[in-house]
């Protein structure tokens, strides 16, 4: 399969990404998902191993633990983020949900570590370079009842197609990931799964700043390459009322060994 550029350095977006978060119902109607879709799948007792690829800074994954009934005794939790800032913030986030030191690395797990009965990839797809093989890196780690739970933007959703334009005023194709490049891999590597749509919402006031907020959002340090203009103005088509109101969703899957 083809190999895709994803370069997005969250250190340096942070605080957009944070603006993101506050505006958007997507992290919200994510867990609820995530979390009808790990019912009935986790022990009803013992440990629960849960490893959470691209962790960040943790605030998706407190979240999502918030509404989960696992007790700290239950809990064994590894995080992986390239970004050793945002493991550092996220081993401080978590530290409550869990009763055991958590494991933090900048890699997956090898085979001799799975066992994992929960494995979060949480819009982090769209920037791995080799998706078939991170894709299968994840299976390899679950134990034999696990579930792998992916959520990501499909092609024709509005950011992807937000993406498409913008990278099209360089002359090039989108360099991250969607659902359609999910499918591709899973079906490659002969994965059983499921999926299905999780509706959100984004919705902040309109103004020049908040605008240029959500264009280092999703654009990163791509957006300095980019004419500023027409990708200002393509917030137009969603303002209302002095402010920007879009609808949008998610693809989530389950994914079984």
């Amino acid at each position: 399969m083809t190999t895709k550029e994803p370069a997005k350095d969250f250190d340096e977006i942070a605080d957009d990404y944070a603006f993101f978060e506050r505006h958007a119902t997507e992290a919200e109607a994510g867990a609820r998902a995530h979390l009808n879709e790990i019912a009935g799948v986790t022990p009803a007792d013992g440990m629960v191993k849960f490893l959470d690829f691209g962790c960040g800074s943790g605030t998706f994954t407190a979240r999502l633990l918030d509404q989960t009934d696992w007790p700290p005794s239950r809990l064994s939790l590894m995080l992986v983020d390239p970004a050793q800032s945002a493991r550092r913030q996220a081993v401080s986030r978590l530290a409550p949900y869990t009763t055991f030191p958590i494991v933090e690395s900048p890699t997956l797990p090898t085979a001799a570590d799975a066992g994992f009965d929960v494995v979060l990839a949480n819009h982090v797809l769209n920037y791995v370079p080799d998706l078939q093989r991170t894709v299968s890196q994840l299976r390899a780690v679950l134990a034999p009842a696990g579930v792998l739970l992916i959520a990501i933007g499909k092609q024709i959703d509005v950011f992807n197609e937000f993406l498409n334009y913008a990278f099209g005023l360089l002359g090039r194709a989108s360099p991250y990931n969607c659902s359609d490049d999910v499918d591709a891999a899973l079906r490659a590597v002969r994965a059983n799964y499921d999926k299905h749509q999780v509706a959100f919402e984004l919705s902040f006031p309109d103004s020049e700043e908040n605008r240029r907020r959500m264009l280092r959002f999703l654009l990163a340090d791509h957006f300095a390459q980019m004419p500023h203009e027409p990708l200002m103005e393509w917030f137009n088509q969603f303002s209302r009322a002095g402010r920007i109101e879009i609808r949008s969703y998610s693809e989530h899957y389950v994914v079984r060994p």
